[in-house]
């Protein structure tokens, strides 16, 4: 026997008896990645947010766990049409999916999408899909199904349109070309504007050479990926703040923590959700007016200008009925009339009024 070997038993049995953990600590080696950039608040705060905050409660736990990170954000991993794919597959352990480009995988998350002009407050959307994923099994379970865990919802501030000339009247749409990624084309139903499918890392090029001529987005977006140089017409028109998707987790990769990192993983996941909405409303406004300081020094200069409440009226009573197309399409994959209900009932719970009661026309 090695003469050691005593000490070692004594070091074992004082540790059992003291409650001190006797195994050697314990890594946990997570990707984290998003296709978008950091430049962006839903991706930013992946980094300076959930990273730092999961690792403070994980060390808080006191039990030798450890997680080495590897932050792969800005497309290094994969593009924005792999978003979903590359959690479920497990490209990255952990994602931000962006699931307006996943209608085909995620049918009942895009309920937000065919519910137009509600609320520019993306702070009452985020809190309420939140609830929504608590309350409602079939929007869980839709993530499960790709091998995902939702952890927060993501949004984004309200939709206005950035264009390569001015827009004055919702007539002036008719035959042009508006980039609009995935399921969001559907706003521009019966508008006369062609659809371009697309995403802000596209948007700039798309613009410049002419596959399209201008996009309905957000300023938090178009700001940092300087669009109002080739789209420098930005007409207001408030279509409402979005949940365009969320951060997830690669659901065999989740399995394998702890319960208690599991938890830590979820919990935070929301407080990222919460900061989220803060995030945007704090940077919107600074967003359009940032683009208009800098963009005075181009030709044409950037210009912001209202579409009045007579034609934004037009395009939204002209839109044809979103919801209750998308319930009636989508009705054998899960309780689509219940989910538009439980969200416009949610939202005016809080205070907003929306420009068309979606749930009243199903």
């Amino acid at each position: 026997m090695n003469k050691r070997t005593p000490l070692r038993l004594l070091a074992l049995t004082a540790a059992l008896a003291f409650g001190l953990p006797a195994a050697a600590q314990q890594t946990f080696k997570l990707t984290i990645a998003s296709s978008h950039p950091t430049t962006l608040p839903w991706v930013g705060l992946m980094s300076t947010l959930f990273v730092p905050e999961v690792n403070k409660r994980v060390a808080a736990l006191n039990k030798g766990y450890k997680i080495e990170w590897r932050e792969a954000y800005g497309g290094q991993l994969y593009k924005m049409n792999a978003t979903l794919s590359s959690v479920e597959q497990g490209v990255t352990d952990i994602g931000w999916v962006f699931h307006n480009l996943e209608a085909a995988k995620m049918p009942l998350s895009q309920f937000g999408t065919v519910t137009p002009f509600t609320t520019e407050d993306v702070r009452v959307i985020l809190d309420v899909v939140n609830e929504m994923h608590e309350t409602v099994p079939a929007l869980k379970k839709e993530w499960e199904r790709n091998n995902a865990v939702f952890l927060g919802a993501t949004g984004v501030d309200t939709y206005h349109l950035f264009t390569k000339q001015p827009i004055a009247t919702y007539a002036d749409l008719k035959g042009r070309k508006i980039s609009a990624p995935g399921s969001i084309g559907l706003w521009l139903r019966n508008s006369g504007a062609v659809a371009v499918d697309g995403a802000l890392p596209s948007y700039y090029t798309d613009i410049q050479s002419g596959v399209s001529e201008g996009t309905i987005s957000i300023a938090t977006g178009i700001l940092p990926n300087k669009i109002y140089e080739v789209a420098p017409y930005i007409t207001t028109v408030n279509i409402g703040a979005l949940y365009i998707g969320g951060m997830a987790m690669n659901k065999d990769s989740y399995d394998k923590l702890p319960a208690d990192v599991q938890k830590i993983v979820r919990d935070v996941g929301q407080e990222y959700s919460k900061a989220l909405g803060q995030t945007l409303m704090q940077r919107y406004e600074g967003a359009l007016k940032t683009m208009v300081e800098v963009g005075a020094r181009q030709t044409p200069a950037v210009r912001v200008t209202n579409l009045s409440a007579g034609e934004r009226e037009k395009w939204v009573s002209s839109l044809p009925n979103l919801a209750a197309d998308w319930a009636k399409t989508n009705a054998g994959k899960g309780p689509t009339k219940e989910i538009v209900k439980t969200y416009m009932d949610a939202l005016r719970k809080r205070g907003v009024k929306p420009a068309r009661d979606w749930d009243k026309e199903l």
